[in-house]
């Protein structure tokens, strides 16, 4: 996940309620907790500000995780919901092993949980098909495209329902009008095509002829590579592979496709600026006029909605194009934040009441817009984010959170950091595409064997 999110995407730990450590529960102090009934509903949520801010760069207010808390204790007065908030953070005091920990430990009832499938696959996650079918007033507010896209392998059934989408990133290409104009470029289109990226960024890379500057024609991420190299592969029409009927994960990096697409980004990868290798996000000078770079993937909503709105003039440098799409319409990381149901939790009713509210309701969605830009995931969210739909591109940043691909069951697992390695290597020249490939399907295949 990026530092914005999946990064941001994406960040220690408030416990802004938490029982288990001695704390009392945000909205459950003791003039009300009479009100309250049944165990406390504990959940794990990552990356959200512990204390009400001001964005430093659009000067917006930013709630902290305690609006949520509050907003919620609103809606459901007898529901004792209790947070757990933590950052991203990395390696070892990452999210990753906190959640480990705290599901091993019975810690909580509901997890943000990036890696959700992976969790399911182990029969550690409550099958929500479930209590959907115990919920005569559930309403799919979603879509069954976003639901279906969900589903994953599970013990019980090979496609369990292990998470509600929370809120998402998405991730879009950004286009800099002006660079465009000084270059006598084409505007890029609503939905550019690998030939028409490539030929563009190459006209835009060398001095430029207004200002004498030296231009770029195209950015990538360098630490998050792969998800670039993933759109232009399916672009390309290739498939990472498949689940089989028994929960068996079958992936093929070592593909012609993949490797057509490898070639390809390695080439793309001369058109910009130094430094890209080791990037975590948006290129130097990214939304000011020391931009120098004319096509930039993969940027996230955390990166440029707020901007865009504070500052509508943005909106019209900085133009937002949907990501790459394959043969199937569909096209880029589905960066979606699952929130999932431990098996453990004592009390699956009041949890699933949470859950739906925390996924589904428009106050909790403008409260991951408003605290770090994070997109609304249900229908009709256009009238949740209003500024972002009102913005010359709103109707491509809000609709590519719909044509995303399919969640990666492998995203969180070594197959991705197998050949994130291996894009690296082959765009710093240290081997091939093909060798990279090889050894990303080598070290892939190594890790299969032990599932």
């Amino acid at each position: 996940m990026p530092p914005t999110l999946l990064r941001t995407l994406l960040a220690g730990l408030l416990v802004v309620t938490v029982a288990a450590c001695g704390g009392s529960g945000a909205g459950n102090k003791s003039g009300d907790a009479a009100a309250k009934s049944g165990p406390p509903i504990k959940v794990l949520m990552i990356g959200y500000p512990d204390e009400d801010g001001i964005d430093a760069v659009t000067g917006a207010k930013t709630p902290g995780i305690k609006q949520l808390q509050a907003a919620f204790d609103k809606a459901n007065p007898t529901i004792d919901m209790q947070i757990v908030s933590i950052p991203w953070g990395e390696g070892a005091t990452g999210y990753a092993p906190k959640t480990e920990a705290m599901m091993k430990a019975n810690e909580a009832c509901l997890y943000e949980m990036p890696a959700a499938p992976s969790y399911g696959k182990r029969g550690m996650l409550v099958n929500l098909d479930t209590l959907i079918a115990k919920d005569p007033a559930f309403k799919n507010v979603w879509g069954d495209a976003a639901l279906e896209s969900a589903r994953s392998w599970g013990p019980d059934n090979p496609k369990s329902l292990f998470y509600l989408p929370n809120n998402t990133g998405i991730r879009v290409i950004h286009w800099d009008s002006k660079l465009f104009q000084d270059w006598g470029v084409e505007p890029l289109s609503a939905k550019p095509t690998i030939e028409e990226i490539e030929t563009k960024a190459a006209k835009m890379t060398g001095k430029n002829p207004v200002t004498g500057e030296d231009n770029y024609g195209y950015w990538y991420q360098g630490k998050y590579a792969v998800w670039q190299f993933m759109s232009i592969a399916h672009a390309m029409g290739a498939s990472w592979g498949s689940v089989t009927a028994d929960g068996k994960l079958q992936i093929n990096w070592d593909t012609p496709e993949f490797l057509r697409a490898m070639e390809w980004f390695v080439k793309m990868s001369k058109y910009a600026p130094k430094g890209a290798l080791a990037a975590e996000g948006m290129p130097q000078g990214f939304l000011t006029d020391k931009n120098v770079v004319g096509i930039i993937p993969e940027g996230e909503s955390g990166y440029f909605v707020s901007q865009l709105i504070a500052q509508p003039s943005l909106a019209t440098r900085f133009r937002t194009t949907y990501n790459l799409k394959g043969p199937d319409g569909l096209g880029g990381l589905n960066s979606s934040s699952p929130m999932a149901m431990a098996a453990s939790c004592p009390n699956k009713d009041q949890a699933w009441t949470v859950l739906k509210w925390l996924a589904g309701s428009p106050e909790a969605e403008g409260y991951y817009f408003d605290s770090i830009g994070r997109l609304p995931v249900i229908e009709g969210s256009e009238k949740i984010v209003t500024k972002i739909a009102n913005l010359p591109d709103g109707a491509a940043i809000l609709d590519q959170a719909r044509t995303s691909d399919a969640v990666y069951p492998w995203a969180a697992d070594q197959p991705r950091f197998a050949l994130q390695a291996q894009l690296e290597a082959a765009i710093a020249g240290k081997v091939t595409p093909k060798q990279a490939l090889e050894q990303a399907q080598k070290e892939t295949n190594d890790w299969l064997s032990k599932q």
